[in-house]
């Protein structure tokens, strides 16, 4: 028997950052109005990705009772996840911070509202044969959509249109991507997304902070720059 662990003196590795893949705010545009002329449920997924950043089984697992229609709030509260051994589950989300509202544009709620019609008579339709799991992203059948079903189309969709090889997690950081850049506060940002610190969203998105940084030198620069001699004279005699 050894009186301490010697692994507690190693030092371990710094884990590094991938560059993120993400689309600005043009291209962006473009995936909405791609996605327009596929099925109502893509155009959900897409929507719920760019406008609220959240993971893929924070999208899978939601449910119609998540959503506070009367004041455009997505509620996320568990994630639904596959493991071979388990199927299809339900789990909670990445961290405490990523329990968390979110609030959407009208836009979304509306898309919302039309989908969630649809289901209804898809349900009217099917009969017995449709379970009732509350899920918004459902299969034909009505039980939990699997998470690979929506990558999968995903990928084939972005290869098949002129957008840049991104993937489905992309979204998020797309839409973390346009939020810093438009000038929204860290706190805020960190806030939607759930991310568990201030140091997640500062290091990933460091291209995105760097951009708003040159931004905001060159607000100053227009509006505090001196004046030279000549229209200085001029402002002080008038």
């Amino acid at each position: 028997m050894i009186p301490y662990n010697p692994c507690e003196r190693i030092q371990p590795p710094k884990v590094g950052h991938k560059e993120v893949l993400y689309l600005d705010e043009k291209q962006a545009g473009h995936l909405l109005d791609l996605v327009q002329s596929d099925t109502l449920q893509h155009q959900v997924i897409v929507v719920l990705a760019l406008y609220t950043g959240m993971r893929r089984a924070e999208i899978c697992g939601l449910e119609w009772k998540d959503i506070d229609f009367k004041h455009s709030i997505i509620n996320v509260n568990r994630s639904s996840l596959y493991l071979p051994e388990k199927g299809i589950f339900t789990d909670e989300t990445k961290n405490n911070s990523s329990i968390r509202p979110v609030k959407v544009p009208d836009y979304v709620i509306q898309l919302l509202k039309k989908y969630r019609l649809q289901q209804k008579e898809q349900r009217l339709k099917l009969g017995d044969q449709r379970q009732d799991s509350g899920r918004i992203l459902v299969q034909w059948n009505g039980v939990p959509i699997h998470p690979s079903t929506v990558t999968n189309w995903f990928h084939k969709f972005i290869c098949n249109s002129d957008l840049p090889d991104i993937h489905l997690h992309s979204m998020r950081h797309t839409n973390i991507t346009l939020q810093i850049a438009g000038g929204i506060p860290i706190t805020t940002v960190e806030a939607r997304a759930g991310h568990a610190n201030s140091n997640t969203t500062s290091k990933i998105y460091a291209h995105a902070i760097k951009s708003a940084d040159e931004a905001a030198s060159q607000y100053l620069k227009n509006i505090l720059q001196p004046k030279t001699g000549k229209n200085r004279k001029k402002n002080i005699s008038s």
